[in-house]
């Protein structure tokens, strides 16, 4: 790749780097916004309209802005593969067997991380949730939240990395997915899913799968349970099912590992071409910064 191929690389990568940080920024900007409006009593104290205009600040303004920041940044083409029930359910038991162990794994480290820093361990993100309505937790966790993610992480920033190859691509924008959600606790698992959630964009070819599959890993592990009584059979059945469908998931991801289809981009894939620009730079550290904000 002469200079002039990897200048124009690095300007693509930063710009999808750009994409990210104001995504991120918005969200910073317009929280800080509705503490104000809180502290001059200007909004009301009730978590659910706080929440509610929270959503409005994180994705309305920043998503039509990524989309045009990003707009010189040749996207490729993609095969097209119908979405069977049967592999709808494979790809579903797989992602609640990476949601169930990544959770696990964020939880200790989470944990770990607040105890050393002399901290009481807290996850913001039950916290908020316990607060709220069930009928607000569907709208902006079930549907939302997944329709605006998958488009800014998958339509987005893992179709214009495809460029590399599919396999970075997912990669790539399953890392920066991860960071993106600003907390310990959900990070193992968000990347996780954001590979599994790439390789369903890739291989259906449909920005309607991942946003399908994204609803109905948020339905099952935040609102499923919010239905279910305080005692009987079923939240028994609901909790012996995340180790039933982990082992499950991990037969299911073992015998298909070798059954991948990914495609090779027209680019050469290299970290330093992808993360050594000023986009990317700021990217990840406005989402390192929002994660350090939860320490305070």
């Amino acid at each position: 790749m002469d200079q002039v191929e990897l200048w124009q690389e690095k300007t693509y990568c930063s710009l999808m780097g750009w994409a990210l940080a104001i995504a991120v920024l918005c969200s910073l900007v317009w929280q800080g916004v509705l503490v104000l409006a809180a502290y001059i009593r200007l909004l009301p104290a009730n978590p659910t309209l706080y929440y509610l205009l929270a959503l409005v600040g994180y994705y309305i303004a920043a998503l039509p802005l990524g989309f045009r920041l990003c707009r010189p940044v040749p996207a490729p083409p993609m095969d097209r593969r119908r979405l069977t029930p049967r592999l709808l359910g494979r790809w579903l038991v797989i992602g609640i067997a990476l949601m169930w162990v990544g959770s696990l794994a964020g939880s200790w480290v989470n944990e770990l991380v607040y105890r050393i820093a002399g901290l009481q361990p807290v996850d913001t993100v039950t916290e908020t949730f316990t607060m709220l309505p069930a009928a607000v937790t569907v709208l902006g966790a079930c549907v939302f939240g997944p329709v605006c993610e998958e488009l800014l992480f998958r339509g987005l920033l893992a179709r214009r990395l495809a460029r590399y190859g599919q396999r970075p691509a997912a990669l790539v924008s399953a890392l920066l997915f991860a960071l993106y959600h600003a907390n310990l606790s959900q990070f193992f698992y968000a990347f996780a899913l954001g590979l599994l959630l790439a390789y369903a964009y890739f291989y259906t070819g449909t920005i309607k799968t991942p946003i399908l599959l994204h609803m109905l890993f948020n339905a099952y592990g935040s609102f499923v349970v919010l239905l279910l009584p305080e005692s009987g059979l079923l939240p028994v059945l609901y909790v012996l099912s995340w180790p039933v469908c982990t082992i499950a998931g991990m037969i299911l991801l073992a015998r298909g590992w070798k059954r991948q289809v990914w495609a090779h981009g027209s680019g050469t894939p290299s970290i330093q071409t992808i993360f050594c620009n000023i986009g990317m730079t700021a990217a990840v550290v406005v989402c390192f910064v929002e994660t350090a904000l939860q320490f305070l």
